[in-house]
Order: structure tokens, then sequence, then C-alpha cells
């Protein structure tokens, strides 16, 4: 029997429980098995008078032995509505009584178990039609559930807890029954019919898109408003491919009005989690890691599509927050910060109008007047969030004063009682960070964006111990079994860092990774990737598919093994990739909105990838486009025993190396400048022939010649040949 209470004394003297039943000398009156716990959200429940278990055999033994239905809550550390119920009801003697008579009462953190959370998530969507945290289901020993819902008031959670306990000790086999027939639903076996995605499905997903397209503030849908990065990276790779005004407008309306403050910090930078209204103005304000990771991407992306310098600016500075503010000293980055501070949502981060003139002085809050809306239209509960009152009418030189005027309330809100930081490490979303760094590096040419992200793929590594992946770090402790989401994000990472450093050893580990993920998680008869290997009380084998706050982790894995197929010599990892885009072709044809991360897939299997990287001949040509103002430097690298002709070949059957203009109406090649071939006597010819090797650079000078902006598009035509033979040449398209 596991001593609560000096689990509770080994806590220390810097643990501070939370919960209002203190003694006199300020200790917790209760502790239930919670303190055995390392996540932050559990520990946040470790003192509450409900006897809480966590997800484990214990509690549903204990259930089983003593007749009970368990209580299962799931929330997560930073959630505001969870905090609510804790109060409420969770650290309510009389709710803790009712729970602790009749229920065997479980806590999950949905961060750390997306896969329970997952299931009753399914079962509340079934009941109710809705979910969402905290999720509270009342399941059987077995794990089947019979009730789902959300938050309840605490009058109306008796009322529900007092119906059940009467079911249960009147009609068991009633609830039982019940749970069974739900349970039968959810597994339902349903001949998917696997039908063929063809071209139309990419303007069919971007066309759904557009419908929800709030012309007049931006974003996707009605509010409560979430940023929908994976439709927002969609959107800017088709734009890239076929470029419209409604494509360009609905970006830009999106990512100008979401930067404008608000659900942007403007004083610390970073996102918060989503926006309570329709104008992105009151936000949530919890921040988490995916969205930085998210968001910093897709701002890079619209800089380099657009050249708009806020964009640059958003990027940096959502990155920056994230290195500064979130990384632990190991090298992880923490899951995400609380809405709350001093017991109130937002407290952090909102002014009052006397605040502002007590930190800036006269001049300097008439200059901050000028820029932020400090109108009644930005109060949050008698206070203002910092938004610009036009973002666009800032002139890039004014961000100087700004920043100065910004300096300063940071500053100042740094010294305020700062919200919970959930230290939690989670795998995935630290994945997630690396093509987020590794890109903006490269694109804003700077090294310490690239540097952090290698270092962090190194740090990852770490989650591999004795050959098994594991899903968490708290506290530099591993723990819990590596889901197929954190495999197939992990996986994206490593060949991120292979595609920027081309360094092999990335290619190596990524190509383990997706073998490893197929062994572990491989539906072998329906195809698709399952969530999880421990099926332990879960019931089903359930498959992440559409994208939600984060990528789908099938999405993804299609993307990461088209890109395998361009970077491999073999077929293998198409017919992978083939494999598990038809395991959803049916929901995706059907409902194409849901599936952002399947379409860009396609996208890029089916047009070629548009990237800042890309590859030729099985990956043995590796092609890096990178753009300076008005200077463009593609640089070659090629694998050894390999060539192609040069730009000036010495008979007229050879294919030159040649970069041509595909946007003549808005730019002109001034000039460019391909190295100096190498003579150079193959096997298969009599004659001398110029030849590129090992590493070239090609350097093109552009001149832009409209008014409105528009990336430039250009082919690269190559013709690779060894020793013995020449492939057919191909085209490249590059918009850098």
């Amino acid at each position: 029997m596991v001593d609560l209470e000096q689990a509770y004394l080994d806590k220390g003297s810097d643990y501070s429980p939370r919960t209002q039943h203190l003694d006199k000398q300020g200790r917790a009156k209760f502790v239930n098995h919670l303190i055995l716990e390392s996540s932050p959200y559990l520990l946040q429940h470790a003192h509450n008078p409900v006897n809480w278990y966590a997800f484990s055999d214990e509690a549903f033994d204990k259930a089983k032995a003593e007749n009970k239905p368990v209580f299962i809550s799931i929330g997560y550390a930073t959630c505001h509505w969870c905090h609510v119920m804790e109060e409420e009801s969770f650290d309510d003697v009389k709710v803790a009584e009712f729970l602790n008579k009749h229920f065997i009462s479980i806590k999950v953190d949905r961060e750390i178990r997306p896969d329970v959370d997952a299931t009753y998530m399914n079962v509340s969507q079934l009941i109710n039609g809705s979910g969402g945290w905290p999720l509270n289901a009342v399941i059987l020993s077995d794990g089947k559930a019979f009730f789902a819902g959300t938050y309840f008031p605490k009058k109306q959670l008796l009322d529900i807890l007092l119906q059940i306990q009467t079911l249960w000790k009147n009609e068991q086999n009633k609830v039982i029954n019940q749970a069974h027939d739900i349970d039968k639903i959810l597994n339902k076996s349903t001949v998917t019919t696997k039908v063929g995605i063809n071209k139309n499905i990419v303007s069919k997903a971007i066309q759904a898109i557009l419908d929800n397209f709030d012309e007049l503030e931006g974003g996707f849908g009605e509010a409560p408003k979430f940023p929908h990065e994976t439709m927002l990276l969609l959107l800017i790779d088709e734009q890239k491919r076929n470029p419209t005004d409604d494509l360009l407008n609905a970006i830009t309306t999106t990512l100008d009005t979401m930067a404008s403050g608000g659900f942007y910090d403007t004083v610390g930078g970073g996102f918060h989690r989503y926006s309570t209204d329709n104008s992105w103005l009151i936000p949530h304000f919890e921040k988490m890691l995916y969205n930085q990771a998210q968001l910093s991407l897709i701002y890079t992306r619209a800089y380099q599509l657009t050249q708009k310098p806020l964009y640059k600016r958003i990027a940096k500075q959502t990155l920056d927050y994230t290195l500064r503010e979130m990384q632990d000293t190991n090298g992880g980055f923490f899951s995400a910060t609380d809405a709350d501070s001093e017991d109130e949502e937002g407290t952090f981060f909102v002014w009052s109008i006397t605040e502002l003139k007590n930190v800036l002085n006269k001049e300097e809050f008439k200059r901050f007047d000028q820029y932020f809306d400090l109108s009644t239209y930005t109060d949050f509960e008698g206070n203002h969030v910092i938004r610009f009152k036009d973002v666009n009418d800032i002139n890039e030189n004014d961000y100087k004063k700004i920043d100065a005027l910004l300096t300063k309330l940071y500053k100042l809100r740094i010294k305020r009682e700062p919200p919970l930081t959930d230290n939690k490490v989670l795998l995935s979303w630290n994945a997630l960070m690396i093509p987020s760094l590794l890109e903006a590096g490269d694109v804003f040419n700077e090294t310490k964006y690239t540097d952090a992200g290698v270092a962090l793929a190194r740090y990852l590594d770490n989650f591999n111990k004795n050959g098994q992946l594991y899903r968490v770090s708290i506290n530099n402790e591993l723990q819990t079994i590596a889901l197929s989401e954190d495999y197939a994000y992990l996986a994206n990472a490593y060949l991120s860092v292979f595609d920027y450093t081309h360094e092999s050893i990335w290619l190596d580990k990524t190509v383990q990774l997706i073998d490893d993920m197929m062994q572990k998680f491989w539906d072998k008869k329906k195809f698709g990737f399952n969530m999880t290997q421990d099926k332990k009380y879960l019931n089903t084998n359930y498959k992440e598919s559409y994208d939600g706050a984060i990528p789908s982790a099938n999405g993804v894995a299609y993307k990461v093994l088209v890109k395998l197929n361009y970077r491999v010599n073999g077929q293998k990892f198409f017919k992978q990739a083939q494999q598990l885009l038809s395991a959803f072709s049916a929901e995706i044809t059907q409902n194409p909105y849901n599936y952002s991360s399947f379409v860009l897939g396609f996208n890029n299997a089916t047009f070629e990838e548009l990237s800042n990287v890309q590859y030729a001949y099985d990956g043995r040509i590796r092609i890096h486009t990178q753009r300076l103002n008005n200077r463009v430097v593609i640089n070659l690298t090629l694998n050894p025993l390999w060539h192609v002709n040069s730009n000036q070949p010495l008979q007229d059957s050879l294919i030159a190396t040649q970069v041509n203009n595909l946007d003549t109406k808005h730019w002109t090649i001034t000039q460019a400048i391909y190295p100096k071939g190498e003579l150079a006597k193959l096997g298969f010819s009599k004659d001398e022939i110029s030849i590129y090797k090992d590493k070239v650079s090609i350097e093109l000078k552009l001149e832009q010649h409209s008014e409105d902006y528009h990336s430039p598009s250009l082919e690269l035509t190559l013709q690779a040949c060894s020793d013995k033979v020449c492939l057919p040449p191909t085209t490249l398209t590059l918009k850098p």
C-alpha cells in the first residue's frame, strides 16, 4: 500500500498544494492517488477531496471488485473551464462525498493520453453531437461508456450523478446494455469503399475552405474562431501553384487580422489558443506550443509568398517568444501556459488606461494612443487588450518607435504574477517546432533559428530509450509509450533536418521511424495507422484522420511518405503512401474541408513539391533555392558518381542545365550567372563533355516590373548522368 501522506511530504517545502482545504499550518487536508503522478494537470487535483486515481489497472480493478461505475474526467493543466469545474465541484466536499461513496473516480491529462481522450470524445459526440473540455464520462470497469458530457455546474453535476447512481442501483443491467450498445455503434464494422482520389480534390478542398471564409474579419467559420493552421498552409501552397486574387485575399485578410492584436500577444509575442469573437480581438488567453509552431511556419511562408514585412515580424516574434519563454533548460519546449493568473482569466495580458499612463510618459502615451486602439472596442472586463488600430497603416520604419513603447510594457508585465506553465515536454508538439525553426532560419537567413531547430532534433533523440520511443518528459523523466502521432511528427521533423543539413543520418532516422511506425500501428487489413498500441480499457482501434487543432497523424504520415518517395530510390514509400491515402479516400472525397494535411500531401504527390529544398532523380540531386531580396541562389548537390550537363554542353544532343523565367509578366531575369563546366570523358562517350558535379551554385538577379507583388516562378531543367548512363531530362518548378 502506497503511503499518500509520505508522497505528499516527499514533495518538499517548495511544493504548494492547490486546494481551498488547508489546515492552520497551510497543509492540505486531503491527498489522493494523483500525488503519485508527475503530470501538472493531475497534480492540480491531488488535494481535491475527490479520491482520484490515474488511468490505471488499480482504479479499474477497484471498480470491478466493488461493482461501481467509473467517473472519468479528462482535461489539461491550462484549461480554463477545467479550473472552473475543479473549484466549483471537484474541490467541493459534498460532490466529493457522493463520488467517493458511489463511484471510482479517474483523472486523465488529455495531452499525455490523447488516445483516452479521443475514445470518450467519440462517445460525447455520439450522445450529444459535441464535445470539449473538461470531458466527463461515466463508464464500466471494462472501459465501455454509457454517459458523457463536458462542463457541468455543481448542481447539475450532482443531479446527473444521483440519476446515474439510482439507475446503477436499480437497473444495472439496463446501464450495462446501454454501454455495450454504444460500444457496438463506435466499433461498427463498416465496409469502407476505397475510391480513387483525382486531381479535382484540391480545387474542391480549396472551394470548401473559401466558402467558410469570413471576408470581413478573416478566418473560417463563426466564433469561437480557431486559426485552422492546416487550412492556411494548404491555401498558401495552392497560391504558390495557382495564384488567384480570392486565395490571396483569404490568406492576407486572415493573417493581417490575426496579427493585429488580442489573439496575437503584441507585447510579448506569440498567439493565444483561439478568439472568442469574430474579430480575433478577445482571445481565450492560454498559449499552446502547437499554435506557436504552426503559426510561425504560416507567417514565414506567407512572407515568402508576399514579401510583406509584417509577416516576417510576426514569424520572428513568435519564435523568439517561444525560445525565450517556453524552452526549458534541457532544450525541450513546455506544452502551454495558462489563461488564468491571480485567479482571473487574462489578467496577465490586459491593461488599464491608468497603468499605461503610469508606465509611459505623456508623450509616449500620446504616441501609443496613435497606434493602438484604446476605445471601448478593446475592453475586456474593464481593462484593454492591446490591439493596433490598423496594422496595415503602419510604416515599417514606425516599428522601431512602437517596439520602444512595447518594451516598456513588457518589462512591467514580467513583474506581474505569471500564468501557470505546464512543464510537460511533449514529443509530438516539440517535433512540430523543428520545421518552423529551420524554415525561418532559411527564409530569413538567420542561423539562430536553424541552429535551434537542429539542436531540438538532437534533444528529441533522448525520447528514444533502449529502443522504445516515449511521448512525454516531465522534469527530464521519460514516461508514456509514444503514439502514432509522435512517430509521424518526429519523422516529419527529422526529414526537415535532412533537407536543411543534407546529413544522411537524419534521412536514416526518418526511414527507421516510418518502418517502426508501420510495424507498431499499421492496420494490415484496412490500412491506415492506429492511434495507439495500448488498447486496454479503450475497446477500439481509433485512427486520427481529419485535422483538428493539430494535423492528423495519418495526414502527416502521408506527407512524409510522399516526401520520402522523392528522396529515396525505390517504390516502397510510394506504395505505402497510396495505401494510406486509400484508407481515408471516401471521407476525404466526401468532405475535403477537414483533411487539409492529406490534400497538401496529394498536391506534393501529384504536382511535385514546392519548397525551398527539392529533389530530383530519386534523391540523387538536391536543389536548395534561397531568395535574398532580388537575388536568387540555386544550390545543387549531386550524389557521388552522378553529374548534370553544364549550362553550355559541348554537344547539341545534351540537355543544358538551365533556369527559365515562367512569369515574364511580373519579373525579368536581368543576369544569370552559371559556373563554368568541368571537362570530363565518360565511359559511354568518346568525346569530352562539360559537366557539373558535387556542388553547383547558380545565381540569378531579378527585376520586378509590376506594382502588385507576385512571387517569382522559375523552371529548372536538368539531365542527370552517371559514367554509364544518362537519365531522361527533368524540369522542376522553383518558387523562391
